[in-house]
């Protein structure tokens, strides 16, 4: 069965590609995205490496892509600060040589490549999402066939709390067991993502896209309904039981509102401000009235949790993030253990017993900041912290720009860049979600496709001035013909 699946898919997305059509493809690719769990679930042992069917698709796509779309180069894409370019070939540099020091540490060429993979993944899904957003209706179509699909996903997340008992809606292997006070654990809703981790952060992340949407609408029937959905989205994030997607929604809320507030005009602000406190009202009453009945005894479990985040935030960054980091200059030995040192894939410790025996591994490699610590060294800390402050002198300056594009792409820009900036803080203090191929490059699309705020404003003008130019023509044709 899982074969039959496996042909399908990939003899479809063979056959797009084929000819030629990377935008059809990328459609396909997100499809697999989804798909990859459900297919890992019912293939016997569930094997971990299912995750790479993405990865694949996506690669085999951005072939195709770089062969018919070479059309806007890395000076387009760094336009705001050129210097970055000439960092390329440092990074990839870095990670070739941490990739072999990793091999000849632990001797396990899977571990080294599925290591490199979690630094070039992203830098790839840059360029690919550079491409797609100076394509900005291909841009907002990726968007939708993403919404679209969660919405199908969201609704197997509510049957799996529900209690459906289907070995579609289960965890994979054992599951992750929640403790949600003494006396009460039970394992979060995943639906057809194959943890509740995962489950919630695409809820998460469907619920930041909807609002986005809203945002760049222009029709107030869409707006509301976009809304509306994304408010679905976010509630459905609690019966995962998984705080940090709630914490993402919301970070993702203020930083949204804030850039909003910054380049939207008057008239949009008041419009769309009216569209949330409606939308908001609407949300609450459905759930005191409607499905409060449907929610089972136990929901105040699952929101209690939810609501407790806030008092374990500064606990979990200090200890995940901070000491962990400072742990990982500890044992990385100053160069670095190598690329995929602190990976794990669906809990298996790919490094065998090398890695078993290097204390406090696991702990460090929870923080996103202790694992790119202990597998790049200083070296690459410092390489990074170069890369990290040039991008955001580009985000700063991209933003500045924003005011030359039409209101509906500067609203999408800036809900690409808030998904980006939400997500800092979660990976920071929990880098192992992040470990998803699927994650980190929608994740990077959605950089990439910010980074295309320069193509875009230049479009944009070049529209504007054609505009100007063919009404001032028209303006002296109209006054000839009255002279004659």
């Amino acid at each position: 069965m899982t074969i039959l699946l496996l042909f399908l898919i990939f003899g479809l997305l063979a056959i797009t590609l084929l000819d030629g059509n990377w935008e059809d493809g990328l459609t396909i690719t997100i499809l697999i995205g989804f798909l990859q769990d459900p297919i890992r679930k019912i293939t016997p042992g569930q094997p971990q490496l299912m995750v790479g069917l993405f990865l694949i698709a996506f690669l085999l796509t951005a072939v195709v892509l770089n062969e018919r779309a070479q059309k806007y180069s890395q000076r387009a894409m760094f336009w705001n600060v050129p210097e970055l370019i000439s960092w390329i070939p440092i990074y990839f540099g870095l990670i070739g040589f941490q990739a072999l020091n990793s091999l000849y540490r632990f001797g396990n060429p899977l571990l080294s490549l599925i290591g490199a993979s979690f630094y070039l993944a992203p830098a790839f899904g840059l360029w690919t999402g550079f491409q797609i957003g100076c394509r900005q209706t291909l841009l907002v179509k990726l968007l939708k066939v993403y919404l679209i699909a969660s919405v199908i996903w969201a609704i197997t997340v509510f049957m799996s709390y529900r209690g459906v008992d289907n070995i579609l809606f289960k965890e994979v292997g054992k599951g992750i067991e929640i403790v949600f006070r003494y006396g009460f654990h039970t394992r979060g809703a995943s639906g057809l993502w194959r943890t509740s981790e995962i489950a919630s952060w695409h809820l998460a992340t469907a619920a930041c896209i909807s609002i986005t949407l809203a945002f760049a609408s222009s029709r107030s029937q869409s707006q509301n309904a976009l809304l509306a959905l994304g408010m679905g989205f976010a509630f459905l994030t609690i019966l995962t039981g998984r705080r940090k997607a709630l914490v993402l929604f919301l970070s993702f809320a203020a930083i949204y509102l804030l850039l909003f507030s910054r380049r939207a005009s008057p008239a949009s602000r008041e419009r769309i401000l009216t569209s949330i406190l409606g939308i908001a009202g609407i949300s609450y009453a459905t759930y005191s009235f409607l499905l409060i009945g449907l929610l089972g005894e136990n929901f105040g479990e699952y929101l209690n949790r939810s609501l407790s985040v806030q008092s374990d935030l500064t606990s979990r960054f200090d200890e995940q993030g901070i000491k962990a980091a400072l742990r990982a200059f500890e044992i990385s030995d100053g160069i670095g253990l190598g690329a995929g040192a602190a990976a794990t894939t669906g809990g298996i410790n790919l490094g065998g017993v090398a890695k078993a025996s290097i204390k406090s591994l696991n702990y460090v490699s929870e923080g996103g900041g202790g694992r790119v610590i202990v597998e790049l060294g200083i070296p690459g800390l410092i390489i990074i912290t170069v890369l990290l402050f040039m991008l955001g002198v580009l985000i700063f300056r991209n933003f500045r720009m924003l005011k030359q594009l039409p209101q509906e792409s500067a609203m999408l820009m800036i809900g690409m860049l808030a998904i980006i900036l939400a997500n800092i803080p979660s990976f920071f203090t929990a880098a192992q979600l992040y470990g998803d191929p699927f994650v980190l490059i929608i994740l990077s699309i959605c950089m990439g496709s910010y980074l295309a705020t320069p193509v875009i404003a230049a479009k944009y003008q070049e529209y504007v001035a054609y505009q100007q130019n063919t009404e001032y023509r028209q303006s002296l044709s109209a006054s000839g013909s009255n002279q004659t």
